[in-house]
């Protein structure tokens, strides 16, 4: 930041999720048994993990602000307010039953004091989450990444159909089709707009930039 000095967006660093976190410490095999053995004591730990990850990210964003331009975490979406790509990557293998009782607290906790709150949804193992995660109403947005080995970003059509109609954003990234930007168009196409999506991705040059983010309606 001394550096910079406010002449370019410095990003939020990874804090990770508080089940993430936890595994780290406890191994993700021990602790998925714990979920069963000792639920009380991985709630008080997931809950101090929560207290302790606002505790360091308030002290980066006191680094970070005034002199960023805005805030942007380790995805690069821009925003005015505070905000942050919330996640769990761990409850790929939860339940729904689970997932509520564990992960769902956590995370309307955090997006009740973030401005614009999204959420990492990683692969098809936390599809079965989706409902609840929508149905936070301070979360703004889904970032889903179907994963290795799934079908491109264009074929999963009907889940950011449902991120959509029910009020959410989302951010997709065209990396992770053969079709690159163009994946942008086919998406599009199925759904009738680009309303509503953060669109990340490669272009041929500036001049194709500005027209693909022209076609939309977008500002380059």
């Amino acid at each position: 930041m001394d550096r910079w000095q406010g002449s370019v967006q410095v990003g939020m660093t990874d804090l990770g999720g508080n089940l993430d976190i936890l595994s780290t410490f406890r191994s993700s095999e021990k602790l998925l048994y714990d979920l069963y053995d000792h639920p009380d004591e991985v709630k008080r730990l997931t809950w101090e993990a929560h207290e302790v990850w606002w505790q360091y990210f308030d002290a980066f964003n006191a680094i970070l602000q005034p002199r960023n331009p805005g805030y942007t975490a380790w995805a690069p979406i821009f925003s005015g307010e505070p905000s942050y790509m919330l996640q769990c990557d761990f409850c790929y293998m939860l339940g729904p039953d689970m997932f509520e009782e564990f992960v769902l607290p956590k995370l309307t906790a955090s997006c009740k004091k973030l401005k614009n709150a999204f959420y990492h949804l990683d692969g098809p193992g936390q599809l079965p989450h989706l409902d609840m995660l929508l149905s936070i109403p301070e979360l703004k947005g889904i970032q889903w990444i179907p994963g290795a080995g799934q079908p491109p970003i264009e074929e999963w059509t009907d889940v950011l159909k449902k991120i959509r109609d029910a009020g959410k954003l989302i951010q997709m990234y065209t990396s992770q089709s053969p079709q690159g930007i163009e994946a942008l168009d086919i998406i599009a196409g199925k759904l009738g707009s680009a309303k509503g999506i953060v669109c990340i991705g490669n272009t041929r040059d500036d001049d194709h930039a500005r027209e693909v983010v022209g076609k939309y309606g977008g500002v380059a």
